[in-house]
């Protein structure tokens, strides 16, 4: 089956193994979820499991989202294959969530994020602290490490490309903004902002960022 649950020595996996659409997934979820209600109750924690062909960092915000506003929390998100009675995981990410802000839906996140964690939300995303190799954000707005940011780091998956990224001590091992990707960009000692400037990902130090917007730089 294309979406299944799967109960493991280590809880309860929602299982994506193809969709043809973010639509019509969402669809499916919902009809899921619908069938199995009194299965589940308020804040209760599952693990995401994809495939290599169902893992699109878009598609895994818009995924964990839904679940969210179903009342659901993931607590992981698994990479692998699905056997007939097996789940065999290739890769790990545990999801870091904190409290939302007021703030147009931001979320903070008020710690160091360590190799194998994944910090997932659908707005904005600002981190006090550092991100370390291994570890990844998916942001549907801008990201905002006040720390050094390694890892890899995606935002604009909702925002496009008016997201930007910025921290202290900007030098991740790649940069996404919206459909823009990079893993070559200037790297400063101070300060710097990651943004879209005529099609490609620039970054900045953050006293001398210039913008693009309509009709030029600003």
């Amino acid at each position: 089956m294309p979406i299944d649950f799967r109960m493991t020595k280590k809880g309860l996996i929602l299982l994506i193994d193809s969709y043809r659409s973010v639509e019509e997934l969402r669809q499916d979820i919902m009809r899921k979820f619908s069938d199995a209600k009194d299965f589940f109750s308020e804040g209760d924690e599952i693990s995401l499991m994809l495939t290599q062909e169902t893992s699109k960092p878009d598609d895994i915000v818009k995924i964990v989202s839904l679940l969210s506003d179903l009342g659901v929390h993931v607590k992981d998100i698994l990479v692998g294959s699905m056997e007939q009675k097996d789940v065999k995981v290739g890769q790990k990410y545990d999801l870091v969530r904190e409290k939302i802000t007021e703030v147009r839906g931001a979320q903070i996140i008020r710690r160091n994020l360590r190799s194998g964690q994944i910090v997932v939300h659908n707005y904005d995303v600002v981190i006090v602290g550092n991100v370390h190799p291994g570890a990844e954000v998916i942001s549907g707005g801008s990201i905002v490490v006040f720390g050094t940011a390694r890892g890899v780091l995606r935002a604009g998956y909702s925002q496009g490309e008016e997201g930007i990224i910025a921290a202290i001590d900007l030098s991740p091992s790649l940069l996404q903004i919206g459909n823009y990707i990079t893993q070559e960009y200037d790297r400063f000692d101070v300060p710097s902002v990651a943004h879209v400037r005529t099609g490609r990902i620039v970054v900045e130090e953050a006293d001398n960022v210039k913008f693009e917007v309509k009709g030029g730089t600003n």
